[in-house]
């Protein structure tokens, strides 16, 4: 797969995507970013990084004294 950012208008970047337009925000490329800049993509398996996010949270959950949903 090919990206390079096309142009980059008004906090939009569109991207060409094997020869395909996206609109991508701007805010979300790196810095330095510019039209003509070939992007790499790269696919991650984050069912660690939500596994230990759920344990984090369980373990706040039963440092406190609340205990599932509250009633105001």
């Amino acid at each position: 797969m090919r990206i390079v950012i096309d142009r980059i208008s008004d906090g939009i970047a569109y991207l060409d995507v094997d020869t395909q337009i996206i609109e991508f925000p701007a805010a979300a490329l790196p810095n330095d970013a510019k039209e003509g800049d070939l992007l790499g993509f790269i696919v991650l398996d984050n069912s660690e990084i939500i596994k230990e996010g759920q344990d984090r949270l369980a373990r706040l959950q039963a440092m406190s004294n609340l205990s599932g949903d509250l009633d105001i």
